[in-house]
């Protein structure tokens, strides 16, 4: 996997961006749950970005064919398909989305408030 540079965003005119990886839904396995740990590590040691759309080919490798993975203007969803041993899940599994403006919550963790006051 060729990770993302982590761009200047004068470079690219874009604000900069600072993502997170927030899990929306418990883990429906192991291996899920594995997949989602190392999300989380490779979301962390690339946090600084100018498009949040250029981590999108990292999630869609590190999640696997099981997932669908989509991006808007300042996040990436997952969405976990159906498999032969699984059904598809109805909501949205994760969001990578921008820390600076967005205040999401972890299924297992308290509402944080991360905008600047």
């Amino acid at each position: 996997m060729n990770p993302s540079p982590q761009s200047d965003p004068s470079t690219t005119g874009f604000p900069a961006q600072e993502a997170y990886l927030v899990i929306e839904q418990k883990p429906r396995d192991k291996a899920e749950r594995s997949r989602l740990t190392k999300l989380r590590q490779y979301v962390q040691h690339h946090t600084h970005q100018a498009d949040l759309r250029d981590l999108a080919p990292a999630v869609r490798e590190l999640m696997g064919p099981g997932y669908q993975i989509g991006c808007g203007s300042s996040h990436i969803w997952i969405l976990p398909l159906a498999g032969s041993d699984m059904p598809a899940a109805p909501q949205r599994l994760a969001i990578v989305a921008d820390r600076l403006t967005t205040t999401l919550q972890d299924c297992n963790g308290p509402r944080v408030s991360t905008r600047l006051q």
